[in-house]
C-alpha cells in the first residue's frame, strides 16, 4: 500500500509535460531489432534539447544542448550514422 502512495505522490508532483516537442526521430532495424533516436524539446523550443536512445525497454539520454542551437540534431544524424556501421540501417521519421 505505501509503494501505490508514494507512486501517487510522485506522479502528483511530477511536472506536467506541456510544451514538450519532439523533433526528428530515427528509426534503425537488424530484422526484429529496433532502436529508436529521438530529439526532444522538453519547452517546445530549439534549446533546450536532448537526444534519446531507445533500445528494446531501455531508454537513456546520450546528450543534451542548452546553448547551442543545432547541436542536438547533429549529434542524433551522427549517431544514427553509427548504427548504420552496426548493421542497424536507419530510416528518419519527422
Amino acid at each position: 500500500m505505501s509503494a501505490l502512495l508514494v507512486l501517487v505522490t510522485a506522479l502528483a508532483v511530477e511536472p506536467g509535460l506541456d510544451g514538450v516537442e519532439n523533433g526528428v526521430e530515427y528509426v534503425c532495424s537488424n530484422g526484429q531489432n529496433e532502436r529508436r533516436i529521438q530529439v526532444i524539446y522538453p519547452k517546445g523550443a530549439p534549446l533546450p534539447c536532448e537526444v534519446h536512445y531507445i533500445k528494446g525497454s531501455d531508454s537513456q539520454v546520450l546528450w543534451r544542448a542548452n546553448n547551442e542551437s543545432g547541436y542536438c540534431d547533429a549529434r542524433a544524424a551522427e549517431f544514427a550514422e553509427k548504427q548504420k556501421e552496426m548493421y542497424f540501417p536507419c530510416t528518419q521519421n519527422q
